[in-house]
């Protein structure tokens, strides 16, 4: 668990992704890591996506350090939203050579919304509590997602990209 007081046992920033509240979290970032992940891991490589991913848990962590000093934090989340946003560079940098473009784009805003309703449902309905949704740590890992998928993704010489996903 990620817990602020204790930022100078730097695995904290890194080893909180590992931790899930319930089994319904653990499941739900599984899936989103598993359907986000293959595509991007068949087009650009293990290692891209895995800087990419590592590079939105440790956003997450710095965002709660800083922003929310008091939280203490666990879960995937940020590097699920990491790449999720990541797919936007992927696919402005290789539009041309990715097939099922326009159907990609349109599950990627379909996912990015339907989270975004689930968190804005939870936050009113629950106030946000049990368990407590650390939007900080999403937008940090949705945006440090945005900015290294541009810097790290490749953009591809091949007719046709991808043709085993959709």
């Amino acid at each position: 668990m990620f817990i602020p007081k204790y930022k100078h046992q730097y695995w904290r920033f890194i080893s909180y992704m590992l931790l899930h509240s319930d089994l319904f979290h653990l499941t739900m970032n599984i899936c989103l890591q598993l359907l986000i992940g293959v595509c991007l891991e068949i087009e650009q490589g293990h290692l891209r996506v895995a800087i990419v991913y590592m590079a939105g848990v440790v956003s997450g962590s710095l965002a709660t350090l800083y922003l929310l000093p008091q939280l203490s934090l666990m879960g995937a989340s940020a590097g699920v939203y990491g790449m999720l946003m990541s797919h936007l560079p992927h696919l402005i940098k290789n539009f041309h050579y990715l097939t099922y473009r326009y159907l990609r784009l349109t599950c990627m805003v379909i996912l990015f919304l339907s989270d975004v309703c689930f968190t804005t449902y939870h936050a009113i309905a629950n106030g946000n509590m049990n368990p407590r949704i650390c939007v900080e740590a999403h937008i940090a890992g949705a945006i440090n997602g945005f900015i290294s998928g541009f810097l790290v993704y490749a953009t591809s010489e091949r007719q046709s990209m991808s043709s085993t996903c959709t």
